[in-house]
């Protein structure tokens, strides 16, 4: 159970915001604050990292504010009233592959549920923006961007595996499981990490993925918006089933949430802010 464990705070859900983003609240450990802001009333509407965004209330959940209780126990006072300048610092949202369609219609839930775990197309994704965001450059901080971990333990010290799949470079757990005397690597109860560097030899992707025998082994995906002008990280689970087509995942990802933003364009007639609403947000 301990060395499971390990291998689960080895997946990078260690902040509370992201395992919430995430959906890992779905069996209800979650404290009476964060459980009522799991769906929204209304629409959500707010700035995310620098970009103006509204959200249907039946896409966000567990939308987090900066200055929001969380885990801390209930609210002091109502609370304030959201506008576009209100700093999203964290939310969740359904999608499927690959036509990116989300939870809006009954028939998107029956096609959720009509799934299981070895085949389902649907994602979760997570977003985190305002305090919880690492900043611009963390993809190529050591303790994300570097596959050959030298830890403490056995279970978490990598090497390279080459050629590694699908255009990624595959770091797996290094010598002999000492409970089997087989190797390591093979364990189901390790992980296996992925990178994607550019032609530069920045890291743009980070995936970690469960390596226990069976396509319904969960992985998660991470990377940075900044390149599109907005401050936030996104992170997409999904079975590895769906590991190949991890590339268009993160442009998929992307676009969806970019266009949260694009969806108070004046291309798209629906610009709800006033202009001087508008320019305040993007001079700050």
């Amino acid at each position: 159970m301990l060395l499971l464990l390990a291998s689960f705070c080895g997946m990078g859900w260690a902040s509370w915001k992201v395992a919430r983003a995430l959906g890992a609240f779905a069996w209800g450990f979650q404290p009476p604050a964060m459980a009522a802001a799991q769906y929204s009333p209304t629409d959500v509407i707010g700035d995310l990292g620098g970009m103006p965004v509204k959200i249907s209330r039946h896409v966000a959940e567990y939308v987090e504010y900066e200055g929001d209780p969380g885990w801390s126990g209930p609210r002091k006072g109502p609370p304030p009233v959201r506008t576009y300048a209100s700093r999203l610092e964290s939310f969740g949202f359904e999608v499927r592959y690959p036509d990116m369609a989300m939870l809006l219609t009954e028939e998107m839930w029956a096609d959720q549920r009509s799934y299981n775990i070895y085949n389902t197309p649907w994602m979760t994704a997570g977003v985190l923006s305002g305090k919880s965001y690492p900043g611009r450059g963390f993809m190529n901080r050591p303790h994300v961007s570097d596959g050959n971990l030298k830890g403490i333990d056995w279970w978490d010290t990598y090497e390279e595996i080459k050629p590694g799949p699908y255009g990624l470079v595959e770091y797996r757990v290094s010598g002999k499981d000492p409970r089997t005397g087989n190797p390591a690597r093979d364990a189901p109860d390790t992980d296996v990490i992925y990178l994607y560097r550019d032609r530069a030899g920045n890291v743009t992707t980070r995936i970690v993925c469960s390596n226990v025998p069976h396509e319904a082994a969960p992985c998660s995906q991470r990377w940075d918006l900044g390149e599109n002008g907005v401050s936030a990280e996104l992170r997409v689970q999904y079975r590895r089933g769906l590991l190949e087509h991890w590339s268009s995942i993160q442009q998929k990802v992307t676009q969806v949430v970019l266009g949260f933003g694009s969806y108070l364009s004046p291309q798209a007639g629906i610009h709800e802010t006033s202009k001087q609403e508008t320019t305040s947000l993007h001079s700050r």
